[in-house]
């Protein structure tokens, strides 16, 4: 048998100590169960999207926009695209603690995501984000948006 070295286990107290100060991971993943675009911000406007809309309405979107995607559930392979061109985004873990979800803080259980991206718009396109479930069913959601 082998013997464990003193810098193998100096890694444990470590671990712990950076493991205590995250949110509730024990519990199982929730499976991806909704995507959706609920904002979109421009220099001429901020629109709240409501459910199942198919385009921006209040206004012509044009120049420096952020796109702001609903996670429910969590995802390995977040996808956002405008006019099939790949954009980065930035993301926020958000927590379930009691009846409230907020912006994760080392409580409460995660329990999704909210992702911003940000794109230049010249011209009327199509917004596009994607995930894959990380555990069963493993399903794959999209939600599109057209941005006027």
């Amino acid at each position: 048998m082998k013997k464990a070295n003193a810098w193998s286990l100096a890694l444990i107290p470590c671990l712990g100590l950076w493991l205590g100060a995250a949110p509730v991971w024990g519990a199982t993943a929730p499976p991806l169960s909704e995507v959706r675009v609920f904002k979109v911000e421009s220099a001429r406007c901020t629109e709240t999207i409501p459910e199942r809309a198919q385009s921006t309405q209040m206004c012509t979107h044009r120049g420096p926009t952020k796109v702001s995607v609903m996670e429910v559930g969590l995802g390995n392979n977040p996808m956002g695209r405008f006019n099939g061109a790949e954009l980065n985004g930035q993301r926020t873990p958000v927590c379930q603690v009691g009846s409230i979800s907020e912006a994760c803080s080392g409580a409460g259980t995660l329990m999704g995501y909210i992702y911003v991206f940000d794109l230049n718009v010249e011209a009327q396109g199509w917004f596009e984000y994607s995930n894959s479930s990380i555990n069963g069913p493993r399903n794959t959601l999209k939600t599109l948006l057209n941005i006027r």
